[in-house]
């Protein structure tokens, strides 16, 4: 199901450490991890987490996602790790500009940058070195000093609750705040 998401996602992102590299354009990639305490690591594909549920789906009206995440319990985690960078690795510009719970991504050649919005559900979230990226609570502590920078964030597992994540290009339809996410996550599959 998560291939089939991919392709219909078209942006590129690889999502939970699943690589997606034939499609264009690239867009960087996204990973999640938890923690329990001073424990942590990055999540597999496909990996059972007891008592959380990952659902994602591709967004009507641009190209991108959004990801529910389903709390019921969390006996093995009561944190939940992110981070997004590697846009184009070899282009001259991967500038981030974060406005609370939201941030964009400029990549690409300076005179032909492209972007990706994206909409999570903290406002914690932290420039980080994505070269001391081996444990979710690594990165996140890792500071901004690098020449492979990321964003890194984190937010409380709460049982009961659900989280989004959504990755666009923005348009004239797709200009998204937090508090829309439920709402579309609902609807998306009615269009």
């Amino acid at each position: 199901m998560l291939k089939q998401l991919l392709t219909i996602v078209l942006l590129g992102i690889l999502l939970i450490d699943a690589q997606a590299q034939s499609l264009t354009p690239p867009a960087g990639t996204f990973k999640l991890g938890i923690s329990k305490g001073n424990e942590s690591h990055w999540l597999k594909p496909k990996e059972k987490t007891p008592g959380i549920t990952f659902q994602w789906k591709a967004l009507p009206d641009t190209r991108g996602f959004i990801l529910e995440i389903e709390v019921a319990s969390s006996p093995k985690a009561d944190v939940l790790f992110w981070s997004f960078g590697d846009c184009q690795p070899d282009a001259d510009v991967n500038v981030f500009s974060v406005e609370g719970q939201a941030f964009t991504c400029y990549y690409g050649e300076s005179m032909k940058l492209r972007t990706v919005q994206a909409v999570t559900p903290t406002d914690d979230i932290r420039l980080s070195n994505g070269h001391k990226d081996e444990t979710p609570l690594m990165l996140y502590e890792s500071g901004k000093k690098t020449d492979r920078p990321v964003l890194a964030g984190r937010c409380p597992l709460v049982p009961g609750s659900r989280i989004y994540f959504c990755f666009y290009e923005q348009n004239e339809k797709a200009d998204y705040n937090y508090y829309m996410l439920p709402d579309i996550f609902a609807q998306t599959d009615k269009k």
